[in-house]
């Protein structure tokens, strides 16, 4: 029998997509490596609105510690929901959070915050995130990163040099508030001023249904040869595809963003970021050393960064090395060590 439940987006039926979904899999693949077996309980599941209710009591009953990773939604039903199971059971509560917008959220929810506070450990991605959630009065609140098991490149394996046209890469979901349109707009841009193919870009991820997919159906219409749509890649790929790019573009308009996968793959694969400056950049980027970062929501300083390579590619190139040295604090066994030690 599981002594720990998860509950989260797993996508059990098929492979994780989304950053939230490759987070759940991972801290619970870690888990079951160290612990056993254990209990999930997929919130993506078929008639999971039914079942996860018996699913949770059934936890509570059976497991010792029920760690939760829900979206907004989710937080505020499951976390009241399960203080109220813990009155009857005693159990070691864990919300581990994903991205960034959990401060932004709870000042308008008291009975949101009431509840947590009873939780064992609430485990956020950035320091940024735990010095916001200290001045609400947590002191339940410990910083475990965003990680990935994934295989470091070595500095061997990367190449020796790199000549135009510098190839450009996004990785993640397909969406306008991802910046993807911006960053293929300037790398059109920015050829067609040097008159001579200066970037290419690939767009890798999976597109978004609804609005946006219509929205990068429009946006391809436009593409020149520079820019190519690559598909989703499987997350165990990452580092093998990203290794051949130049640099990760990062042009996000979500400005809660916590510590995104998609860095976490590039610095495996030594591969630095251009990236805007959202409310947690300081916690994940050092600037200069993994990366290039520039004010948020504007493109001028975006465009001067790559218009910098262009006169100079060393001023990437350099940062290589940090990138491949920054991947260890991500590995699962080092990342997750404050959970590990909450559970007993």
């Amino acid at each position: 029998m599981s002594r720990i439940c998860v509950c989260g987006a797993f996508r059990l039926w098929d492979v994780p997509k989304g950053g939230q979904e490759v987070k759940t899999c991972i801290l619970t693949d870690a888990l079951e490596a160290k612990y056993g077996k254990i209990y999930r309980v997929d919130t993506l599941a078929k008639n999971s609105r039914f079942l996860m209710p018996f699913q949770l009591v059934w936890a509570m009953m059976t497991c010792k510690d029920i760690i939760i990773l829900p979206a907004h939604n989710g937080l505020v039903v499951l976390s009241k929901f399960l203080t109220l199971l813990n009155t009857i059971f005693d159990r070691r509560l864990h919300y581990s959070v994903i991205g960034g917008w959990l401060q932004d959220l709870l000042p308008e929810h008291p009975d949101v915050i009431k509840a947590l506070h009873k939780f064992t450990s609430i485990y956020v991605e950035t320091q940024t995130m735990m010095d916001a959630l200290q001045k609400l009065g947590f002191t339940n609140v410990c910083v475990v990163p965003n990680c990935k098991p994934l295989s470091i490149l070595k500095r061997g394996q990367m190449p020796k040099m790199y000549t135009e046209p510098y190839k450009l890469v996004t990785f993640s979901r397909v969406t306008e508030k991802k910046g993807i349109g911006t960053a293929a707009d300037l790398v059109m841009k920015l050829n067609e001023k040097y008159d001579r193919e200066v970037f290419t870009l690939d767009i890798y991820g999976p597109v978004d249904p609804g609005e946006d997919k219509g929205w990068f159906a429009e946006q391809q219409k436009h593409f020149t040869g520079a820019i190519t749509y690559k598909g989703n890649v499987p997350f165990n790929k990452s580092v093998e595809i990203l290794s051949g790019y130049f640099a990760l573009l990062f042009p996000t308009q979500y400005y809660t963003e916590g510590i995104p996968g998609t860095i976490i793959d590039s610095y495996a694969a030594g591969v630095p970021v251009i990236s805007a400056r959202w409310k947690s950049y300081a916690d994940v980027v050092i600037e200069g050393v993994t990366g290039l970062g520039y004010e948020f929501n504007t493109n001028v300083d975006f465009e001067r960064i790559l218009e910098s390579i262009v006169a100079d590619p060393s001023i990437v190139a350099r940062l290589k090395d940090g990138c491949i040295k920054k991947a260890e604090d991500f590995l699962p066994e080092n990342a997750i060590k404050p959970l590990f030690e909450r559970i007993k």
